[in-house]
């Protein structure tokens, strides 16, 4: 009834405003209602709907909703949590603050000589190493030959010295021509040095056949290459039975056997 009464009266309102007016405020009337709520949800506004102006409907307010239960749990646990956890970062200090008090006063008590080492403790890198001979030419070779593992050892030039031959390995077999031996029958190539002086000269004749120097020369035999180069000077003598007979000529001729890169034999030769 109330809401009848309402639009009667506005009814009677607009007839009494002249017509040209009247339509203004229509037109007006109904680009509102049409506005209205794209306008409130565009800028956010909360403008009444024509309904409440008239006084039909009653402005509604939106009412949060309480926070469920679910949401109060979560956050007692939460809170339950980061206090769990204040109180083991706590902890963790205190324990870190004790080690670290213990520890300084061990310092302490450590200050003294540090004389307390065990007498028979063994030196360090005393262990033998297997990558060389175990003879009296390990040192001598020390700084000639470059490791390049499994008992395998290569010179400035490329030679390399590895396992093999009677003796066991080619180091051991080229260091018999460091001596003679006037009872092995036939010659005996000796070299007139120590091994580090043998190893440079095997270098030297092998680059000087190589580059094809004066007095020298390369052949092949049986798979493997022979190099001899002549030096200006005598680099030993011709040991054996065959040398005891001769007095032991001097010799200036260096062979190298080589297969590949591994030397096979070494020694001054006529």
């Amino acid at each position: 009834m109330v809401s009848r009464k309402r639009t009667d009266s506005a009814i009677n309102t607009l007839r009494m405003i002249p017509t040209k007016w009247a339509i203004v405020l229509v037109v007006l009337l109904i680009g509102y209602v049409l506005l209205q709520p794209r306008i409130n949800q565009w800028l956010g506004w909360n403008l009444p709907s024509v309904a409440s102006l008239v006084g039909d409907e009653k402005p509604t307010t939106k009412k949060e909703p309480k926070p469920t239960k679910e949401v109060v749990s979560k956050e007692k646990t939460s809170e339950k949590v980061s206090g769990n956890v204040a109180e083991k970062t706590s902890e963790k200090k205190s324990e870190v603050a004790q080690a670290t008090t213990t520890k300084t006063a061990n310092r302490t008590s450590d200050s003294g000589p540090k004389d307390s080492a065990p007498k028979n403790s063994a030196p360090k890198n005393s262990a033998p190493k297997d990558s060389a001979p175990k003879d009296s030419a390990d040192d001598r070779i020390h700084g000639i030959l470059k490791d390049l593992g499994r008992n395998r050892f290569e010179s400035p030039e490329g030679l390399v010295y590895g396992p093999g031959s009677e003796e066991g390995h080619r180091l051991k077999h080229i260091e018999r021509h460091l001596e003679d031996q006037p009872s092995r029958p036939g010659p005996h190539g000796v070299f007139d040095g120590d091994m580090k002086e043998f190893l440079v000269a095997i270098d030297r004749a092998f680059a000087m056949a190589n580059k094809g120097a004066k007095g020298s020369s390369k052949k092949e035999d049986e798979g493997a290459v022979v190099y001899e180069a002549t030096f200006e000077k005598p680099i030993g003598f011709l040991g054996g039975s065959d040398g005891k007979r001769r007095k032991n000529p001097a010799l200036k001729k260096m062979r190298v056997v080589v297969r590949g890169k591994s030397v096979i034999t070494a020694f001054p030769v006529q």
